[in-house]
């Protein structure tokens, strides 16, 4: 028996003794379930206290589609994959893309700008001039904070289906969660088409109750887990 085999034993005796798992997402729970079988649990999306209710409503009416991303450049993140799709595209006339997170800098071909770092004293302009936020993760991320913060100021996100968050953009617009590159793709050129998929997005955002600060986490957590035991 190798070393990985003992420890994935022993966690698994340990997991064992466990009542009740608080899974983040259905993503979450996806990947404990594979090889906790007969582990139970509640789903429980998460937030932080910076998280507040900031929603405005967007105005969608300019030619450029200003396209958002926020993390770094390593690969699992998927911005590699994001540039690549909006290089197939094409139409660079019709969107940008900021990207947030690591270095500044300009793409030599694309409109693509490497804005550097953020706090929270800009946080609001980035998320202004935002029409968009694409999340495109190609590893399993349990949720995704930055979707939440997103959808806090407005703004529509577009995430992949090995994002946790999906669990919250789905109830906006299930289409808004992609499964594929050709999916992504066909998205982003559909709204390139018609802008009112994002207009639609945050008009439900904003009629919409705002269910993801602290207090209505605890308040969730207390009857979904503590309640039942």
């Amino acid at each position: 028996m190798n070393k990985y085999q003992k420890l994935l034993d022993y966690y698994k005796k340990c997991f064992s003794l466990v009542d009740c798992f608080h899974y983040n997402s259905e993503t979450s729970k996806e990947v404990f379930m594979q090889y906790l079988p007969t582990s139970k649990g509640q789903v429980v999306s998460i937030t932080h206290g910076d998280i507040e209710d900031h929603r405005i409503r967007k105005v969608y009416g300019y030619d450029v589609l200003h396209i958002g991303f926020i993390g770094n450049s390593t690969p699992y993140k998927g911005l590699p994959l994001l540039i690549s799709v909006l290089q197939d595209i094409g139409m660079i006339e019709s969107w940008d893309l900021s990207v947030w997170g690591g270095g500044v800098g300009i793409h030599p071909l694309l409109p693509v700008y490497y804005k550097g770092k953020f706090d929270s004293s800009t946080i609001a302009d980035v998320y202004s001039a935002m029409d968009v936020l694409i999340v495109p993760s190609i590893w399993k991320e349990t949720f995704s904070l930055v979707t939440l913060e997103a959808l806090s100021y407005g703004v529509p996100v577009i995430v992949s289906d090995n994002v946790g968050a999906q669990d919250i953009v789905k109830l906006y617009n299930p289409k808004f969660v992609y499964h594929s590159e050709d999916e992504l793709k066909s998205l982003i050129c559909e709204i390139l088409s018609d802008k009112n998929l994002l207009a639609e997005f945050n008009d439900k955002l904003l009629s919409s109750k705002w269910k993801y600060s602290m207090e209505e986490h605890a308040k969730e957590i207390i009857d979904k887990i503590y309640k039942q035991r």
